[in-house]
């Protein structure tokens, strides 16, 4: 009987070291973003602590590293942001009600949580980590991306974004060029298209301000022709 016992505490204890073994292959490995900053888990970032003119605006060392909530984000080493007038209003406070609206639908935080803010809607850069459910980019891919404004913005050295905000940056764009069309082009496309009601199927030939041009959307969106 007691050689039975023996031989069962060393079966599970083997099942057990096998198992265990097993959980630790499935870990994802660990991260990879290396910053500039002397602790691995901060980036430098120019951010807001309070709604208000220039001198609110504050550089940082200590802005912690974005991490991956959902499985359809990705996170984006920048090498090159852009500021839009949009990211002037929001440092005045413009929109901020409906935008903490948005970050917060349920009204769990208090009011202010939302600092400290960075600003900056265009980003062109490098990608550095996936979520599972990301098919269309890898680590090392050079895109480019328009982050919305109830998101942390991109004037930091990383921004995570969701996979359908962020496409391949055309090869021939450097990342400085590619950094200055996202947000302006996706406006302008948005006035043609929500608004003028103008695509690819009924503005063939037509005109505007008496000049014939080529529009191509920045995230791969059809020619239109006006």
């Amino acid at each position: 009987m007691e050689f039975l016992k023996s031989c069962m505490l060393r079966r599970n204890a083997r099942t057990a070291a096998g198992f265990w073994r097993s959980q630790a292959a499935r870990q994802p490995p660990g991260r990879e973003i290396s910053t500039t900053c002397p602790r691995s888990t901060v980036m430098p970032a120019w951010v807001i602590d309070k709604y208000g003119k220039n001198e609110v605006l504050r550089f940082t060392q200590n802005m912690m590293i974005p991490v991956i909530h959902y499985p359809n984000e990705v996170i984006i080493k920048v090498h090159a942001a852009s500021v839009n007038p949009i990211d002037v209003n929001m440092r005045s406070g413009y929109g901020a009600t409906a935008l903490n609206m948005k970050r917060d639908p349920l009204h769990i935080k208090t009011k202010g949580e939302e600092f400290p803010l960075t600003l900056g809607r265009d980003v062109s850069g490098v990608v550095m980590e996936c979520g599972l459910d990301v098919r269309y980019f890898k680590p090392g891919d050079e895109v480019w991306a328009a982050v919305p404004p109830w998101k942390q913005g991109t004037l930091s050295e990383f921004v995570v974004v969701n996979g359908n905000e962020v496409s391949l940056k055309p090869k021939s764009l450097t990342h400085t060029q590619a950094a200055s069309l996202p947000y302006v082009a996706l406006t302008a496309w948005s006035a043609i298209n929500k608004v003028g009601g103008l695509n690819d199927k009924n503005c063939t030939g037509k005109r505007i301000s008496g000049k014939e041009s080529i529009i191509a959307g920045p995230f791969s969106w059809p020619v239109v022709c006006i």
